[in-house]
């Protein structure tokens, strides 16, 4: 299940496999090289063959009531239904949550280095970033440094809950540290849950609805089975709108003007629940494997480079910072190596000597990309 064969990436036309040319591996964009699961593929292809592709509520009602019993089985919470909207993205729910509870101006909160999304989501608006810097090695969420952080103006705080790009599992403890803070300030939380379901034993997601349920009545929870299964391009989220403030804005949006995912990406994202548990148990166990040969790699072949093992995610955060590349690491090593990581500097302006690999890939596509990047350290 959990392979990914060169020769076949080279030829699809996804953005990860061809922006940077054939030349190049690419270890960038959150895009896994494993096929997706045998039965979403199939479920999908029957819905084709059927020519089924008209209206069809059968298919895209069960969505929400899918992902209640994903999460309450595997996460020990489930929200009511009747406070769940399904979307085209977890961004798009951020960005109708942002646009509706704060004014041009406003401060957003997030904990950086961060996923450049969120930053460009707050900027493109007119929204103001309020930065958070998170220090390693253990990157925690100090609520001292976050409530000394905020101005009257701050309305909002954007969580990553796993972390990207760190791959942190924020705790119970961290997390009712910032629903304090927020309770005291007025603040709205965005909680993007998309990287919930890889999470490496023995961490444990924990959602904030779990951790600090007092905080729900002024959380929006993200969810979507992108990430995990590989279903990126399907356009399919779902959204716990807690907060009655925010609620509204969900429930009374034109619908059209709303949106909503597709019949096949709804489908993708049922199948993908209810059937693909195997796969995915596979998939993390090739994770586990990919994690302990970077851990291996950078202490034998890329002396100066640290790498602190991700609690959940596919993305290795990578510091150069003592190394001869630590101006521009990712440049150095496009250019003198022909492996595209992702650039630190999008994440955060503390991370330019950073960047950020992707390893959700086979051990031998691993290991070439690794042979590269040492090869341009020496």
């Amino acid at each position: 299940m959990a392979h990914a064969d060169l020769d076949r990436l080279r030829t699809i036309s996804g953005v990860k496999w061809t922006r940077y040319g054939p030349d190049v591996l690419p270890a960038w964009v959150a895009d896994m090289d494993f096929d997706p699961a045998s039965e979403i593929k199939d479920a999908m292809k029957a819905l084709i063959d059927s020519g089924d592709l008209g209206y069809n509520p059968d298919v895209t009602d069960p969505l929400i009531p899918t992902w209640l019993d994903w999460n309450e089985r595997n996460h020990g919470w489930r929200p009511p239904a009747e406070e769940c909207f399904s979307l085209t993205g977890t961004l798009h729910g951020l960005e109708i949550a942002l646009l509706h509870h704060t004014e041009p101006g406003d401060g957003v909160v997030v904990f950086s280095p961060i996923y450049q999304p969120f930053r460009k989501g707050i900027e493109t608006n007119g929204r103001r970033v309020v930065d958070v810097q998170l220090a390693g090695p253990d990157w925690r969420m100090d609520p001292d440094q976050f409530e000394a952080a905020l101005d009257p103006g701050t309305k909002a705080v954007i969580l990553c809950q796993p972390h990207n790009p760190l791959g942190r599992v924020f705790s119970a403890e961290e997390l009712k540290g910032l629903a304090d803070v927020c309770e005291r300030h007025d603040l709205l939380i965005l909680n993007d849950e998309i990287w919930a379901d890889v999470v490496h034993e023995p961490n444990q997601h924990l959602s904030i609805g779990k951790a600090a349920p007092e905080a729900l009545h002024r959380t929006v929870t993200l969810a979507a089975a992108s990430k995990t299964f590989n279903l990126a391009g399907m356009r399919c989220a779902v959204a716990h709108v807690g907060s009655s403030a925010v609620r509204p804005a969900f429930a009374n949006f034109p619908a059209h003007q709303m949106g909503s995912p597709s019949t096949i990406g709804s489908l993708a994202t049922i199948t993908a629940f209810t059937q693909a548990t195997e796969w995915l148990a596979e998939v993390k166990r090739q994770l586990l494997t990919n994690m302990d040969t970077i851990a291996r790699r950078v202490a034998d072949d890329m002396p100066g480079v640290e790498f602190h093992r991700p609690e959940a995610t596919y993305l290795a955060w990578l510091d150069f910072s003592n190394t001869k590349i630590a101006d521009d690491p990712f440049n150095h090593i496009l250019t003198n190596a022909g492996v595209a990581l992702d650039q630190g500097s999008k994440f955060g302006e503390q991370a330019t000597s950073c960047a950020r690999l992707n390893f959700a890939t086979s051990d031998k596509i691993l290991n070439m990309i690794l042979d590269r990047v040492a090869g341009c350290l020496s």
